[in-house]
């Protein structure tokens, strides 16, 4: 049974590369418990360009929030590199003085969580973010005044967190991350706690946020009202990006938008629902045909020993010669049917 992957016909537009805004590279994070590490990522790799809506999506455990810590400086990756358009080099190799002053003009942050101080108005927490990044004070208060009204909560100014609904929360939140004049903004399910319709008028936001301030959205999603926002998608499984999608998806049909994606180690990572389908193989054979890769599924039984004596691989320079032969045909070194025979270890 062969499989033939090919790109779909619709799905995201050609990527420009020029200039990103945001450059994640080789990201690795192992966590430790005791002798016990599990690696959350196993070599991430992806850009954010300007004015771009990128989402991230994958089950839980993938890997999508701690991408997200990573990427906007809150979490040191265990290798890897982040580089802002604003900072002069890796972020992972920054001192967090360093990190910290440059985030205030680079990114904002959101959480699920409005983090707003519920001794303050809106206006002063607004106000107080602006101050605590160094803005100058004139430029505060004549930015918070703008974002105020921008964000719809000019008359929830002189309120306190207490007396705020969620989608008002939400705006006050998005404000005090929006008093530096970031270029991104970055979020972990920043609709999570919000029922359906005021989650649409806070994406109606983003979207605004997006196209008249000219700020890149780039945020972590399980839902599909969220996603079906976005300019492109990145799908996470298992600590590995696996396939890219466009926009207008389906959550629960990603193979009909998937286009499998080859990371900086040239790995690419065939989805499980394939792969149970055809029965879990472990090898594949591979093969071009008028230009599309062919991968043939190759089950234990066909490595049976009776099946595996025709060939053998030179353990020198990998030369694949015939049983029997005593020296290899490309590097002269001499052969055994000790070797490897096509790949496998006898």
């Amino acid at each position: 049974m062969a499989t033939k992957f090919s790109a779909p016909s619709h799905g995201t537009e050609e990527i420009n590369d020029a200039d990103p805004l945001l450059v994640a590279e080789d990201i690795i994070k192992i966590y430790k418990t005791g002798k016990i590490e599990t690696q959350a990522l196993r070599g991430v790799s992806f850009k954010v360009k300007p004015q771009e809506k990128l989402f991230l999506i994958g089950p839980s455990g993938s890997g999508k929030t701690t991408l997200v810590n990573i990427v906007s400086g809150i979490t040191k990756p265990t290798s890897g590199k982040v580089f802002w358009k604003e900072l002069s080099k890796d972020i992972t190799r920054s001192t967090y003085e360093e990190i910290v002053k440059a985030r205030r003009t680079f990114a904002g942050v959101i959480f699920q969580d409005s983090k707003l101080l519920s001794h303050l108005t809106v206006k002063e927490n607004i106000e107080l973010a602006g101050y605590y990044a160094k803005v100058q004070p004139k430029v505060v208060k004549q930015r918070a005044q703008f974002l105020l009204k921008f964000l719809g909560i000019w008359d929830k100014r002189m309120k306190r967190e207490d007396t705020l609904s969620g989608g008002e929360k939400k705006r006050a939140a998005i404000a005090t991350t929006l008093i530096t004049n970031p270029k991104i903004l970055i979020g972990d399910e920043p609709t999570g706690d919000l029922d359906v319709e005021t989650a649409e008028s806070i994406l109606d936001l983003f979207d605004r946020i997006n196209e008249e301030l000219g700020i890149a959205i780039c945020i972590v999603t399980h839902s599909q009202q969220v996603a079906a926002r976005a300019d492109r998608i990145l799908e996470l499984r298992d600590g590995v990006i696996i396939g890219q999608h466009g926009s207008n998806i389906s959550l629960r049909k990603l193979e009909d938008s998937r286009l499998l994606e080859i990371d900086r180690q040239s790995r690419i990572v065939l989805p499980k629902t394939i792969l149970q389908d055809m029965d879990n193989p472990k090898h594949f054979s591979i093969e071009m045909e008028n230009g599309k890769i062919i991968l043939q599924p190759i089950y234990q039984a066909d490595f049976a020993p009776n099946n595996m004596k025709s060939v053998i691989t030179c353990t020198m320079c990998g030369n694949q010669v015939k049983n029997g032969v005593k020296f290899c045909s490309d590097c002269g070194a001499p052969i055994t049917d000790k070797g490897d025979n096509n790949g496998l270890n006898k």
